[in-house]
């Protein structure tokens, strides 16, 4: 028993390490995407552990291969500054809170085997690259003050009544919000076309698992 629990120790961790993407030179294992799946779960409030089953292996992977093309695009060397750290650790209280308690907060940070300063330098990553993405892709997503209308008259108004008994809110008391729904719509596809962009220049390959 104890050759063979010796001999499958060794295969068990190089499947675990297996490389499953590649971006340029740098590669994404396998253990990377569990670690990042359990991470995921800790931020929803969920047991940090277990492994994803093979369709959110892909979604995680895929999640993590647009977090490594981003990293790329930050220039400037990581540095703190007071707007993200204030964000990440707001993050990271609304983390504490989806948990029945504070044991059970301690528990799953335990289990995920990161200490909470550990976790917020990883939100502040997250932040920074929000903060990116906003300042690049925001400005040529504003909408035209025809969009905004005419999102209110086919979108809004449609699906207000749906759910509220008498006449839909003017149209002025809602712009600022119709308008950042539209912008949050076309950031989300200029950022996709930016992913294509930077996938094709940095020859990010997916290998068999």
């Amino acid at each position: 028993m104890g050759a063979i629990a010796i001999l499958s120790a060794p295969a068990e961790a190089e499947t675990l390490d297996r490389v499953v993407a590649s971006i340029g030179n740098n590669a994404i294992t396998r253990s990377d995407v569990v670690e990042e799946y359990r991470f995921e779960r800790f931020l929803d409030g969920k047991p940090p552990v277990g492994t994803p089953g093979q369709d959110e292996r892909q979604a995680v992977l895929g999640r993590l291969i647009s977090q490594n093309l981003l990293t790329s695009q930050m220039r400037m060397p990581a540095r703190k500054s007071k707007n993200g750290a204030k964000n990440a650790a707001e993050t990271l209280q609304d983390v504490r809170k989806k948990f029945r308690n504070e044991e059970a907060y301690r528990a799953a940070l335990q289990s995920l085997g990161m200490t909470e300063p550990q976790v917020l330098k990883r939100l502040e990553l997250y932040q920074r690259t929000l903060q990116m993405i906003d300042n690049r892709l925001r400005p040529a997503a504003l909408p035209e003050p025809g969009e905004v209308e005419n999102y209110y008259k086919t979108t809004f108004v449609p699906e207000y009544a749906k759910g509220h008994p008498g006449s839909p809110p003017p149209l002025d008391d809602v712009r600022e919000q119709i308008r950042e729904i539209l912008v949050q719509e076309k950031m989300n596809q200029l950022l996709g076309k930016w992913l294509d962009r930077l996938k094709s220049t940095h020859r990010v390959t997916i290998h068999s698992d």
